[in-house]
Formats: C-alpha cells, sequence, structure tokens
C-alpha cells in the first residue's frame, strides 16, 4: 500500500516527544511508498511562516527543507487531474449535506487521484470523502 501523508503526521515528527505509535508506523513503512501533497506543503510552509523570527523557526525552516528534498518527487503537486477529482468529491459530499475544510478536500483529492491511503490523525475530517484513511495514533502498524 502507498501512502498520503497529512499535515498532522508530518508536524507530529516535530514534536518535542512525537507519538511513539506515529514514529513506529513511520519506521515500518518503505519510505518510496511515502508521499505528501503539495498543499500539505504549503501549510506547513504557512505555519513556520506566522511564527515570530526565532531559533525554532530557524529550525523549522531547515527541516522543511529537508522534508522537500526528502519527499522529491513524492511532492505530488495540484493538477487540473485533482481539480477534477475534488469537484466531484465536493459535489457528492454536499449532496449529502457535508461539507469539509478547503485544504482538507484538496488533499483528500491528491489521495484519490493517486490511490493513496491518508494517514491522519483527523480521520472524522474525511469521513465526507471516500479515500481510505489510516489513523497510526491508535493503530497498530501496517
Amino acid at each position: 500500500m502507498k501512502y498520503l501523508l497529512d499535515t498532522c503526521l508530518l508536524s507530529e515528527l516535530v514534536k518535542p516527544a512525537p507519538a511513539p505509535a506515529v514514529l513506529g508506523w513511520l519506521q515500518a513503512q518503505d519510505e518510496t511508498h511515502l508521499f505528501m501533497a503539495a498543499i500539505t506543503l504549503a501549510e506547513l510552509q504557512r505555519g513556520v511562516a506566522r511564527l515570530a523570527a526565532s531559533r525554532r523557526k530557524a529550525e523549522l525552516e531547515a527541516w522543511l527543507t529537508s522534508v522537500q528534498r526528502q519527499f522529491g518527487d513524492r511532492v505530488l503537486a495540484f493538477t487540473a487531474d485533482t481539480a477534477s477529482y475534488w469537484a466531484q468529491m465536493c459535489a457528492q459530499a454536499q449532496a449529502k449535506g457535508q461539507t469539509m475544510a478547503a485544504f482538507d478536500s484538496l488533499i483528500a483529492a491528491t489521495a484519490v487521484e493517486h490511490g493513496l491511503a491518508l494517514v491522519t490523525r483527523n480521520v472524522a475530517d474525511f469521513g465526507a470523502t471516500p479515500v481510505v484513511v489510516i489513523n497510526p495514533w491508535s493503530s497498530p502498524a501496517d
């Protein structure tokens, strides 16, 4: 199985004490099967950009540069095809009276387009989508 890592998972990695279950799940995966949406990269960059100049901000900027380099071509762009998946998914959710946060819906569309399971702690945020969701905070390593 191949996976799209949600923003919360990547953010977990820079916490002072990351969840052991998340670290264990990541270590059990083949790195080449892990992907990140460009939207996730944007969310992370926005979070760092909002910080005041500090040592922590400099550390996070260096970490983001490293993550982007590490993922390389496994950072998935938002394309015209992704837009089509997004539009269909949002229309179907709206028809059921459900809504999604903008970034969550864009990340979900990226997962759908590429046939990836989404790895997140925020399972309920993706309930209106057809995406397979994995929560390593509560699930054993696959």
